[in-house]
């Protein structure tokens, strides 16, 4: 009975710092969407119109139901772009190093343009001011593609569906 009590307590404490840790995820989000790379003027400059692989960084509202843009980043940016590259014969924008180039824009960034595809990932909980829905409706009426994607319900969906409304409405 004493090595049962004693095993309850190790697991109590386990799940405690597992909640405890998942408690700081936030911050560390956080940090990550503050520090991430968002394209700038110089990066118009290196576009050599082959594919890159466009990242669409976004503000989360406390109201939506998403983990933010940065869900597997960049892991996901690298691997499509590498693997266009190997399965088809589209041309895609290499570094110095052979690596696929990829980048992340906000909205209301002019180098949405030079995007023919972006990608929103986690979007459940974006959140879009007025100059960013403007934007966006101004990139896909131009014939931008959007690709949005990792919806966790029915309340992420329509949380969306309330933001992209701004950018398309009916």
């Amino acid at each position: 009975m004493h090595r049962l009590a004693f095993t309850n307590v190790v697991l109590a404490g386990l799940i405690l710092v597992a909640l405890t840790a998942g408690a700081r995820g936030p911050d560390a989000r956080d940090t990550l969407q503050r520090a991430a790379p968002v394209s700038r003027g110089a990066a118009s400059e290196r576009y050599d119109g082959a594919f890159r692989f466009c990242r669409v960084r976004f503000r989360n509202s406390p109201q939506g139901d998403g983990d933010g843009w940065f869900v597997d980043y960049p892991r996901a940016d690298e691997n499509l772009s590498q693997r266009l590259s190997e399965l088809t014969k589209i041309p895609v924008t290499v570094d110095a190093d052979g690596r696929p180039t990829h980048i992340v824009v906000a909205l209301t960034d002019p180098e949405l343009f030079n995007c023919p595809f972006v990608m929103m990932t986690e979007p459940g909980g974006a959140y879009f001011d007025d100059q960013e829905a403007a934007q966006l409706r101004t990139y896909l009426l131009k014939g931008g593609f959007l690709w949005a994607d990792d919806f966790w319900g029915s309340y992420a969906w329509m949380w969306w569906a309330g933001q992209i409304g701004k950018a398309l409405p009916e």
